[in-house]
């Protein structure tokens, strides 16, 4: 309590009958321009720094207003919508960190900044046309991306476990077994590739959520939907597999459960060079190989633009995103077309970066996986998934 006191004070200033006024024009964005604030007075007073260079990662627990646990991150990354039209509700949540940074008591579920949640997608279609008009649900209250896996760097392929990938889908034409992978962003849409959409009809095409084993036909724990709508990216280009994108609606709504869970769309720009990822599917074993019966698993980094792009003689897109082991063997393969490529945020969610699309056959030294990048693509995301 006492280090709110001073705060406001050496804020404000103690000017007599312009302190009144000051109080009620503050606001974060005063504090954000002047670099930070001082706190204190006398000898004692010293200024606490302010500046976007600040890391966006949890420092020390904290409490909420409510009496919730939080953790405090500097104030840059957690402008609550609590005090961001009225400042001084921000003094019911400062903490400083390592005593020279300004911070806020920030909720465990709140991210912003580099790892945000990506737009206003919600997970779970709404009822009728009203709601498709006011219910705007934040990703990051979505509950997206959860899972009880954690990433690790797991070097070869390895079969997944069966509650790991909650959200991977099956994408099938009657009479096939297995075709294409998909990842399910809402409780009615998979997304996708453009190229495993583009020789079928709508009702030709069938969606499998919380497979596992593809031969235990009689597993409950399955649910088989049939596709009503491709929406297919307009600039998908055969030739050259650009804009290799889809989405997928499904007849009726997904009920979500330990087997059947959304994931997160990442947020625009994530810096991904060199990070570990995670592409699932039931592909081929190695190239003209068999398919995988179970739910397969493999830890790729991704490769820096410009190097992936000397490594190929076709052209390579600001759109796609490569990751593959450079010494080969770690990769996606046939019949994992469409599936996703994930990476475990800070927040430990997970979230899809890429859609999987081609390559030169499989595990090629040197030659990485190529896929669609989601975040180049976030908008047309949000205005194709329809309900």
């Amino acid at each position: 309590m006492q280090l709110l006191v001073l705060l406001v004070v050496a804020v404000l200033g103690a000017h007599g009958s312009a302190l009144k006024s000051y109080l009620v024009d503050a606001s974060w964005e005063d504090v954000i321009s002047a670099g930070g604030m001082h706190i204190g007075h006398g000898r004692a007073k010293r200024f606490v720094g302010l500046n976007t260079t600040q890391p966006n990662i949890p420092y020390q627990p904290c409490y909420l207003p409510n009496g919730s646990k939080g953790r405090c991150r500097h104030l840059h990354h957690c402008v609550l919508e609590d005090f961001k039209s009225d400042f001084m509700k921000y003094m019911d949540y400062i903490c400083i960190i390592k005593r020279s940074s300004l911070g806020a008591c920030c909720p465990d579920e709140f991210n912003s900044g580099p790892e945000a949640l990506a737009g206003d997608l919600p997970a779970t279609a709404p009822r009728d046309e009203l709601q498709v008009l006011t219910k705007i649900v934040r990703a990051e209250n979505r509950g997206c991306g959860l899972s009880t896996r954690t990433m690790s760097r797991v070097v070869g392929a390895r079969p997944g476990n069966p509650r790991d990938w909650p959200w991977m889908a099956s994408v099938t034409p009657e009479g096939f077994e297995q075709y294409c992978g998909g990842v399910l962003i809402t409780d009615r849409h998979v997304l996708t590739a453009a190229h495993c959409t583009r020789r079928w009809k709508a009702n030709e095409l069938f969606v499998r959520l919380g497979e596992y084993d593809l031969k235990r036909t009689n597993d409950s724990r399955t649910y088989n939907f049939k596709v009503v709508e491709i929406r297919q990216h307009t600039g998908f280009d055969i030739s050259n597999y650009r804009h290799d994108i889809a989405i997928l609606k499904l007849h009726r709504p997904a009920v979500f459960n330990t087997y059947v869970w959304p994931i997160c769309l990442p947020p625009a720009g994530l810096n991904l060079v060199d990070e570990i990822a995670v592409v699932i599917g039931w592909g081929t074993k190695f190239y003209g190989g068999p398919h995988s019966d179970v739910l397969m698993e493999v830890s790729v980094p991704v490769w820096e633009h410009q190097r992936c792009a000397d490594s190929f003689t076709a052209t390579i897109f600001e759109e796609n995103l490569c990751a593959g082991g450079p010494e080969g063997g770690r990769d996606s393969c046939q019949g994992d077309s469409g599936g996703p490529l994930m990476y475990q945020m800070s927040s430990g969610r997970w979230a899809v970066i890429g859609v999987v699309s081609w390559g030169v056959r499989c595990g090629e030294p040197q030659h990485p996986g190529l896929y669609t990048r989601v975040d180049k693509y976030l908008s047309w995301i949000v205005q194709n998934t329809v309900f």
